[in-house]
């Protein structure tokens, strides 16, 4: 279970690393998903050792849970009940 959470816009990832900035980016366009079974506000994801592991942490370390925004995905659904997701939700051009 989980909440569907995005960077907010307005947040500035000017002063961040190249690796950085691409996970930054990607949560201000996807967002995440929340767990409500792990640490406050933890991320993880899958090891590159092209990635610097050390600077994505204390990088990440300044960003806070006030930085995100919950998202209403509620428009989505077809049943609460289910876990189907509304085709006129998404445009195919």
């Amino acid at each position: 279970m989980g909440q569907r959470f995005r960077l907010k816009f307005s947040f500035d990832i000017s002063g961040y690393s190249y690796q950085t900035k691409v996970i930054l980016t990607a949560l201000k366009r996807y967002g995440m998903i929340l767990a409500d079974n792990g640490s406050n506000w933890f991320i993880s994801g899958c090891p590159d050792p092209n990635w610097n592991s050390d600077q994505l942490v204390s990088e990440f370390r300044r960003v806070q849970g006030s930085n995100f925004e919950a998202v209403d995905c509620s428009g989505l659904m077809v049943n609460r009940d289910s876990a189907e997701v509304s085709n006129s939700a998404f445009s195919f051009a």
